[in-house]
């Protein structure tokens, strides 16, 4: 397969912001995928056009370079989702502050070397990726060999070109294990082989270089769609690595850190350290742990323009006011203190409380394709440090009954606002992995079966206030790890009195998200509750129904394990390898139709196992934007691995002046 834009005219026309048909109707052509007629993305003819005007003063100073030399050759043409807009405003936003850095990812920093169509389903196999940072790629017919093509004068925030020597250090560092998996977003998972093998890199010149895998890699480029560049700005990083700095040591002292690693860590974050370059289309100025806001302005050297040519983005600064609890952020959409948002607050239980608001507060809902799985997912820890306590977890009848005791109705119509079905984690039923048998089982609210379940289990002894005795002879108590998710607290609060009723004591353990991630990365959980994702994006977000990441709360030293290729963790069951082995097959493997196959037989396996408890099933989600906002799509796919909404292109989003 060869994905490739020729260089037919001027400028390339980028990711469109309509669908297929609208990009049809508009004229433009989209060629056939085969080997013989190359698939082209849409093309259009530009002329550069304008700047932001503080862009603008900065040239006529002196102090910035012209338009035409900030620009790639070939920069993305970006069609408008409704309308060319205008330069200026401050995007208001918020964010939890550290443990919330996705949502920095998801708005502002979402530039990989390929990426996802706007109108993204979820679909297997990679018709759904498209060129980025890359001009273009080739991928041979087996799968094996890409090759990407860099746009030529393209450059990072500082003004230092973009070339493939960024290409060979990030693959220097991800092949480092002193750095690869311990330095967020320096990681060698994306360039491994189902087998667990490097790709090779084979640079051809400043602006081509190949990674060729040893054997078909089925998953690489939805992979990278989801976020990584594959590359990182040498020119900046090279201080920081012992390869090049010979006074090292004296800099990782005199910065108070202990290792070099260390170091790198820290100055590669893009959210903490506004020195380090960047390729999206604004910069941090103002970084997260300084004040009560992080701040972003635009990156004079972005790499995009609008069909007039004119220079993305339009909105000239973001700022994401930190505020820890969604409730203080729910009242501050209804001040109408935010323009756009799609976290966080955006839950059923709030929707008619922004309803009310949402005239005085000037702004209007878009809607999200629901792309969860699972409003909150209970994740006993399977892999428990106490080994009372994983024996417990790890009894597939004990989880069956506490499944059985949850009145999820109850659920849907007190915490849900009604908006929602009962539900274990299982894909949507939109999606073409629907099982019915996975989403409905032990769903029925029944104390009887619950009880009889819990007997089974072997733990039918109760102490004299009707405690259920675990296998040391003690009452089986546990707590849950709550980061405080809108809608966590209520649905807890009625499901420990749901397991009281059957002799079951679990305590809520309500915290705020970065003690979370700390506890949870740790393995130092009994159990814990998140949104389950995989409800659209299956085979893109596997490890809901198979612990194949550090995601996979339920059984962390099972997915370490796998992730380490056994160096790591511990070995999970016969079962869960199996399933472990169809994903290997999976990734290996380049069509579609055979991936669809495998991802059923490890979903048929999934619903053997049980691994958690799934409460609801989401209804469509939705955002608020302000009216005086523009460009945001009346509906959006709505996933993490599609990084939401940064899918839409928030660089032509723009503001009424």
């Amino acid at each position: 397969m060869n994905r490739s834009a020729k260089h037919r005219r001027k400028f390339r026309h980028g990711p469109a912001l309509r669908g297929l048909a609208l990009v049809l109707a508009a004229g433009l052509v989209v060629a056939g995928c085969t080997e013989a007629d190359p698939e082209e993305g849409p093309t259009t003819s530009v002329d550069l056009g304008g700047e932001a005007p503080a862009l603008a003063a900065l040239v006529e100073s002196g102090d910035l370079p012209p338009v035409e030399e900030r620009l790639p050759a070939e920069p993305v043409v970006v069609t408008p989702n409704e309308s060319l807009g205008q330069y200026g405003g401050t995007w208001r936003t918020v964010t939890q502050g550290p443990g919330d850095e996705v949502w920095f990812q998801r708005t502002i920093g979402y530039e990989p070397i390929v990426r996802w169509i706007p109108e993204w389903t979820g679909a297997p196999g990679d018709a759904e990726v498209i060129p980025n940072i890359a001009e273009s790629y080739d991928v041979n017919e087996d799968g094996t060999v890409y090759t990407f093509h860099l746009r030529e004068g393209m450059r990072w925030s500082d003004g230092e070109p973009v070339t493939t020597a960024d290409v060979q250090l990030y693959y220097d560092l991800v092949s480092n294990p002193e750095i690869t998996g311990t330095v967020d977003g320096i990681s060698d998972s994306i360039v491994k082989g189902s087998t667990g093998e490097l790709a090779a890199l084979e640079i051809g010149d400043d602006y081509t270089f190949t990674l060729t895998f040893p054997e078909p890699s089925g998953v690489f480029l939805p992979s990278l769609a989801e976020g990584t560049s594959l590359m990182v700005p040498r020119h900046y990083l090279e201080q920081f690595l012992p390869d090049y700095n010979a006074d090292l040591d004296a800099l990782v002292e005199s910065e108070g850190f202990t290792t070099w690693a260390e170091l790198l860590a820290a100055k590669y974050d893009a959210w903490t350290n506004p020195d380090l370059p960047v390729l999206n289309p604004w910069m941090v100025t103002e970084p997260l742990g300084t004040s009560t806001a992080v701040v972003a302005e635009r990156n004079p050297y972005y790499w995009k323009v609008d069909t007039e040519g004119n220079q993305l983005p339009y909105i000239d600064t973001v700022r994401y006011t930190v505020m820890n609890e969604p409730e203080v952020m729910l009242a501050a959409a209804i001040q109408g203190d935010i323009d756009m948002h799609v976290r966080h607050f955006n839950t059923a239980v709030n929707k008619p409380v922004l309803a009310q608001a949402r005239e005085e507060a000037n702004f209007d809902f878009f809607n999200l394709i629901p792309g969860l799985a699972n409003e909150m997912v209970i994740m006993l820890n399977l892999t428990h440090q106490d080994p009372v306590q994983r024996e417990i977890f790890n009894n597939l009848d004990f989880r069956i009954g506490l499944s059985y005791a949850i009145n999820r109705e109850e659920i849907v119509n007190t915490v849900y606002q009604r908006q929602g079905t009962p539900s274990q984690v299982s894909p949507q039923p939109e999606s073409p992995f629907y099982s019915e048998a996975l989403s409905t089982q032990y769903t029925e609210y029944d104390v009887d079966l619950a009880n009889e379940a819990l007997d089974r289990a072997g733990y039918s002894e109760r102490d004299a206030q009707g405690r259920r005795l675990g296998p040391d002879g003690q009452p089986i108590t546990f707590t849950v790890d709550n980061p405080g998710q809108p809608g966590f607290d209520d649905s807890l609060a009625l499901i420990s009195g749901y397991w009281a009723e059957v002799g079951i004591t679990m305590t809520p353990n309500s915290m705020d998200r970065s003690l979370y991630e700390e506890r949870r990365s740790a393995n130092i959980p009994d159990a814990g509750v998140w949104l389950a994702g995989g409800g659209t994006d299956v085979v893109q977000n596997p490890y809901w129904y198979l612990p194949v990441s550090n995601r996979a709360d339920y059984a962390q030293l099972w997915a370490t394990w796998y992730t380490t290729n056994g160096a790591e963790g511990e070995a999970p069951p016969e079962a869960t390898q199996q399933q472990m082995e169809l994903y290997d097959e999976l990734r290996a493997t380049f069509d579609p139709d055979r991936q669809a196959e495998l991802m059923t037989q490890i979903l048929e396996i999934s619903a053997e196992q049980f691994y958690h408890i799934g409460t609801v099933l989401p209804a469509s989600g939705y955002g608020i934007v302000s009216n005086d906002f523009h460009n945001v799509p009346e509906l959006i796919p709505d996933s993490y691995r599609v990084a939401t909404p940064a899918l839409t292109n928030p660089e032509q989003y723009w503001m009424s002046q």
